[in-house]
């Protein structure tokens, strides 16, 4: 199978994902259907637009081909390691450490969608959204600490609009009420 008809196979499965969406979520109530379908009609229009260019060029005049691009940064991790291990005299103890890099890696991103479960049930959603990108803004050192609350409760405040005021969603508490009569 070429390339190509990899990438128009991937991209049409996205596609039926996403008309699979829109069916569904006419079952839902007016406005329930306010997010899913705007969300999955956008995707529609892109993944169209995805396959037309990816179909309509050559495989050169393409800016970005995503799966050269994963495979780079993976082909660069396994250089690096190896190159560190072949200073040091042996190439096996690179792989060797470059696996372990790659548990303990996927190891940390489980614990971190473990936490956010663990949050959203204990203290419910909203107050789960504030803790989590405040923290992980914060611990990321992605902005200090002080821009981390302030894009914690933009952010927090924004789902809070849109899905309480707006769709009016009742976001269940957890099971520790932190709202205090507020929400």
């Amino acid at each position: 199978m070429s390339r190509r008809a990899q990438e128009n196979l991937i991209a049409g499965f996205i596609l039926a994902i996403f008309v699979a969406a829109i069916v569904a979520s006419l079952q839902y109530g007016p406005r329930a259907r306010l997010v899913p379908i705007p969300i999955a009609a956008l995707g529609i229009i892109l993944i169209v637009a995805q396959i037309v260019l990816q179909n309509t060029r050559s495989e050169k005049d393409l800016k970005i081909d995503l799966l050269e691009v994963i495979s780079r940064k993976a082909d660069g991790l396994d250089e690096t390691t190896e190159s560190g291990a072949a200073d040091e005299g042996s190439g096996k103890s690179g792989k060797r450490n470059s696996g372990k890099q790659l548990a303990w890696a996927e190891t940390r991103a489980l614990g971190i969608v473990v936490l956010l479960a663990v949050l959203f049930i204990a203290v419910g959603p909203l107050p789960a959204m504030f803790i989590f990108t405040a923290g992980y803004f914060a611990l990321s050192r992605h902005y200090a600490v002080a821009q981390s609350l302030a894009y914690a409760a933009a952010y927090t405040l924004l789902v809070y609009a849109v899905f309480s005021l707006w769709l009016r969603v009742d976001l269940m508490r957890g099971m520790i009420d932190v709202s205090f009569g507020l929400i």
